[in-house]
């Protein structure tokens, strides 16, 4: 059985995750690719564009859409898709808000076909193997997560695009940190019940602009006519040369120092979940080195863990004793997981079993996250909607 798809947004994730995921698979055809602005359509040679998604949806040869848009568009592309009964494989987060997450949840509490969120690092290889430590008890009960997310690529990704601003995105911590604290929630098994969080915009958006040019900088000021491009460690043709980040040439260039910016660029976390266990996260958007790593105590040892080194530890409580596992697989032409994920969705449609990253999970990160901001904001602990 060939799973046909349809591409819904050719940005940098939808674009790379069809071409070096979906089209690689031998279960898989792309009949018809997607995008608002007609972007990377020379990339798909002899399959069928559009600009508008509901083409794709009423495409009778599609079966499956991967949607890449931004989230704040999530909820119109799945519940059109839904009416149209194909299977769903949808970008994290599931939304921006909690009134359409909501929707989301009463929409597909019983649909019918498959529903998958695409929170890739449940997939991938080395945090997969840590779950299934964890399982089998090699630190005893989890008692005490430590997490960050230390992030040299977050003036690129983040603030010279749509991320920078909460009426598209919400919170970074939506956008960025939403990985980490699902795999906490995975590796937890249990549900958020207290919720206290700390941010900042500290070195982005106008505090950057003071701090640099001693005042705010024009609305339409772009990396590209800048005079300080060469040398502004947040300028794109800087961070080309410099640090080696470069994802697109057609990348969004305007200034991470721009005033409209309203997402913080620092957070730390702490939850308190249903079964007890404690969560501690950070995530910095403006680290010089790039690391997303754990640390987890167990009532009989600890377990570290990065994704740079992909190096597993765990430490015996009472022995003087030390497993380390070690991941050396290299993914060349995807992100690790994808491959995975795009297996466990295709199983989940051969089989009719709820994927790994499923509707009630990616519902819980999402509201986690959302908690986070609205501690933030208003100051207070925020106990977790259900």
């Amino acid at each position: 059985m060939t799973i046909r798809f349809g591409i819904i947004g050719l940005g940098n994730r939808g674009y790379k995750y069809a071409l070096r995921t979906i089209m690689t698979s031998k279960d898989c055809e792309i009949v018809m690719v997607c995008d608002a602005l007609g972007k990377n359509f020379d990339l798909f040679p002899g399959i069928a564009n559009t600009i508008d998604y509901h083409d794709v949806l009423d495409n009778h040869q599609v079966d499956a859409v991967f949607i890449a848009t931004p989230d704040d568009t999530h909820a119109e592309i799945i519940l059109a898709a839904v009416a149209q009964e194909k299977h769903i494989l949808c970008e994290k987060p599931l939304e921006v808000s909690r009134e359409k997450i909501a929707e989301l949840q009463e929409v597909l509490k019983d649909y019918s076909k498959v529903f998958e969120v695409g929170y890739v690092l449940r997939y991938a290889r080395s945090f997969q193997k840590v779950k299934e430590l964890l399982v089998s008890g090699a630190i005893g009960e989890v008692k005490m997560i430590n997490a960050i997310d230390h992030i040299q690529y977050g003036g690129y990704a983040y603030f010279h695009d749509w991320h920078r601003t909460r009426a598209k995105s919400t919170s970074l911590l939506l956008q960025k940190a939403t990985h980490s604290l699902d795999i906490a929630n995975w590796y937890i098994d249990s549900v958020p019940q207290d919720v206290v969080a700390f941010g900042r915009l500290s070195t982005m958006g106008k505090p950057g602009a003071l701090k640099k040019f001693g005042h705010e900088v024009s609305p339409d000021l772009h990396c590209r006519i800048c005079t300080i491009s060469d040398t502004c460690e947040e300028s794109i043709q800087n961070l080309a040369k410099e640090k080696r980040i470069q994802w697109s040439d057609q990348w969004p260039d305007s200034c991470v120092f721009n005033s409209e910016i309203d997402v913080d660029d620092q957070n730390s976390v702490m939850v308190q979940y249903e079964n007890g266990v404690q969560l501690s996260y950070q995530l910095c958007l403006f680290g010089a080195y790039y690391k997303r790593a754990f640390q987890i105590f167990g009532s009989m040892g600890e377990l570290t863990f990065d994704d740079v080194t992909n190096e597993i530890k765990v430490y015996h409580r009472l022995k003087d004793e030390v497993m380390i596992y070690q991941n050396n697989h290299e993914e060349i032409q995807m992100e690790p997981g994808d491959e995975e994920q795009l297996a466990d969705f295709i199983l989940a449609i051969q089989t009719g079993k709820e994927p790994i990253s499923n509707l009630r999970s990616s519902t819980l990160a999402s509201l986690l996250a959302l908690d986070a901001q609205d501690s933030i904001d208003q100051h207070k602990m925020i106990k977790q909607s259900k």
